[in-house]
C-alpha cells in the first residue's frame, strides 16, 4: 500500500475515534469545545481525503463541515438532529474506507452512495430551514486556486503581521494544516503574502517536507488575540512580527500544555503571595501559617519555571520574584516603624512585576483579551469564545472602548458570556477607555440589579483589581488551586 495512503488511513481512523467521542459527549451536554473540535476534524478529513484522491469522502465531510460551521457561528441550533447526522456520516465514512480497502462489490458501493445522498439531503433541509445568514469565511476551491483566490481580496485592517507557523514533525500531511490556517486568516482579515502558491497543493509527494509556513496578513485583530485564532491541530508554535510597529522582534510562543501549566503555577504563587501582602494587618506581620504557604508556593513556582525550555524571559522574572519573596519573608525581623515604611515599597514592586508578567502572557496564558470593533460585535465575540483555550485562561477581558453604544441584545449576550465563563471559574472584566468610556460605564451601571460587572479604564488596572478584590480573588484562586505539575 502507498505510504501516503497508509498514513492517511491511520490518521483518519484516529480522527474518527476522536469525533465519535465528541459526539457522545454532545449527546449528554452541549459544549463549544466539542463542536469546535468536531468541526476541525471534519475539516481535516475533508482536506486530507481530497489530497489522496478520495473525493467521495472529502465531499461528504465538506457537507458536515458546512453544517457544523453554521452551528458554531449560531446560524443554526445544534440539536439532536445534527448529532444523529454526524453519527451517520462517520458510519458512512467508515464503510467507504472499508470498501476502498477491501475492494467491495458494486452493490455495496450503491448502498453507500444512497446513504451519502440521504445524508446530504438531510443537511440541505437543515440549512434551508434554519440558516439565518450565509457564511463568508469558508474557503472554496476555485479555478484560480486556493491561494490566488484569497490573495486577490483587498486589505482593510489596521494591523499588519508577518507570521511563521511551525508545523509539528508528526503531522501526517501538511496541506490540510495550511488550509486550516487559511480558514483562520479568512475569519479575521486578509492574506497579503503566502510562502506557498497554488502549485503546492498539487505536489502531494512533497507534502510532508515543509515544516514552516509564512504569511503576511492584514487585520483589525490585536496581536494578543491571534494566539487564540491559530491554536490549531499540528501547529507547534508561531512567531509573530508586528509590521505595523516597524520593528522586528522575536516572539515565539509554544502551544504545548506543559508551558501553559508552568505559567498557571507561577500565576498561582504570585497571586496568592500578592494577596497576602496586600491584606497585612496593622501589625504588618506575616503569620507563621501564611509564611509556610508562601514558602510552598514560591518553591512550586521556581521548580515550574525550571521546566521552561526558553528561559530568556522567565529567568529575569523569577530572579526578581526570589528577591521580593526573600524581602517579605525577612520583613518580620524588622522594627515596626521600618516595616511600616517597607510594606508600601513591596506592594509597589509586586504591582510592577504583575505588569511585567501581564505583558509577557497577554493573550497567551492566564489573561485573554477580546477587543470589539465597530463591526458585528456579537459574532466576533462568539467566534473568539469558541476558540478560547478555557483550560489555560483565568481572566477574560472584553475591551469595548471602540464601541459607541451597546444594544440590548448585545448586553444580554455579554451577560450570558459572563455566566458561562463563571461556570468555568473564569473571571470577566470589561475595559472602557477613551471618549466613549462614560457611555459604556453608564450602561453597565444601569444593569447592576440584573448582573454586576467590573468596568476598568485599562487592562493592567483590571488585572491588579481582580487579583486583589474580595469578590473576584476567591474565583481566581479556585481556578488555580488544582493546577499541578509532575516534577518526577
Amino acid at each position: 500500500m502507498d505510504t501516503l495512503i497508509q498514513t492517511y488511513l491511520e490518521e483518519t481512523e484516529d480522527m474518527l475515534q476522536r469525533a465519535e467521542e465528541c459526539i457522545m459527549r454532545l449527546e449528554v451536554d452541549y459544549s463549544d469545545l466539542d463542536v469546535n473540535e468536531l468541526f476541525r476534524i471534519a475539516h481535516t478529513i475533508k482536506g486530507s481525503s481530497q489530497m489522496v484522491g478520495y473525493e467521495d469522502i472529502g465531499n461528504l465531510m465538506h457537507r458536515v463541515e458546512d453544517m457544523l460551521h453554521f452551528a458554531r457561528n449560531g446560524s443554526i441550533i445544534f440539536n439532536q438532529s445534527i448529532v444523529d447526522i454526524c453519527f451517520e456520516a462517520l458510519d458512512i465514512v467508515k464503510k467507504m474506507l472499508q470498501y476502498k480497502n477491501e475492494l467491495g462489490s458494486q452493490e455495496i458501493m450503491d448502498s453507500i452512495n444512497n446513504s451519502t445522498f440521504r445524508i446530504s439531503e438531510k443537511i440541505q433541509v437543515i440549512l434551508r430551514k434554519d440558516v439565518k445568514e450565509t457564511p463568508k469565511d469558508v474557503i472554496e476551491s476555485s479555478e484560480d486556486g486556493i491561494i490566488s483566490s484569497i490573495l486577490c481580496k483587498e486589505p482593510k485592517g489596521e494591523n499588519k503581521y508577518y507570521i511563521t507557523f511551525f508545523i509539528q514533525e508528526d503531522a501526517p500531511m501538511v496541506s490540510p494544516v495550511i488550509i486550516m490556517i487559511l480558514n483562520g486568516i479568512q475569519e479575521i482579515g486578509t492574506l497579503i503574502y503566502s510562502s506557498v502558491d497554488d502549485k503546492y497543493f498539487l505536489e502531494t509527494s512533497v507534502d510532508n517536507d515543509m515544516k514552516m509556513f509564512d504569511v503576511i496578513i492584514d487585520t483589525d485583530v490585536n496581536e494578543a488575540e491571534l494566539y487564540t485564532y491559530f491554536s490549531l491541530s499540528y501547529i507547534e508554535k508561531i512567531n509573530i512580527v508586528d509590521l505595523s510597529r516597524c520593528k522586528v522582534e522575536q516572539n515565539d510562543y509554544s502551544f504545548t500544555d506543559d508551558e501553559n501549566t508552568v505559567y498557571l503555577i507561577i500565576m498561582k504563587a504570585f497571586v496568592n503571595i500578592y494577596k497576602i501582602v496586600f491584606s497585612l494587618s496593622k501589625q504588618l506581620k506575616i503569620s507563621k501559617k501564611n509564611a509556610n504557604i508562601m514558602k510552598s508556593l514560591h518553591c512550586e513556582a521556581v521548580n515550574a519555571a525550571n521546566r521552561i525550555k526558553n528561559k530568556e524571559k522567565i529567568s529575569s522574572f523569577i530572579k526578581d520574584f526570589d528577591e521580593i519573596y526573600n524581602k517579605i519573608i525577612n520583613m518580620n525581623e524588622l522594627q515596626f516603624q521600618v516595616r511600616k515604611e517597607f510594606v508600601p515599597i513591596i506592594k509597589e514592586q509586586m504591582a510592577s512585576m504583575m505588569e511585567r508578567a501581564y505583558k509577557h502572557t497577554k493573550g497567551k496564558n492566564i489573561v485573554s483579551v477580546f477587543k470589539a470593533g465597530q463591526g458585528n460585535f456579537i459574532n466576533g465575540l462568539k467566534n473568539f469564545i469558541e476558540m478560547l483555550n478555557k483550560s489555560s485562561t483565568v481572566i477574560l477581558l472584553i475591551d469595548l472602548s471602540k464601541l459607541n453604544m451597546l444594544h440590548e441584545n448585545e448586553v444580554k449576550y455579554v451577560i450570558d458570556i459572563k455566566k458561562r465563563m463563571q461556570d468555568k471559574d473564569i473571571e470577566i472584566g470589561i475595559i472602557a477607555e477613551g471618549t466613549n468610556a462614560i457611555r459604556i460605564i453608564n450602561i453597565f451601571d444601569s444593569i447592576k440589579q440584573v448582573e454586576e460587572f467590573h468596568v476598568f479604564h485599562s487592562e493592567l488596572e483590571a488585572i491588579l483589581v481582580i487579583c486583589n478584590c474580595d469578590h473576584s480573588f476567591p474565583r481566581v484562586v479556585k481556578r488555580l488551586k488544582d493546577v499541578q505539575y509532575d516534577f518526577i
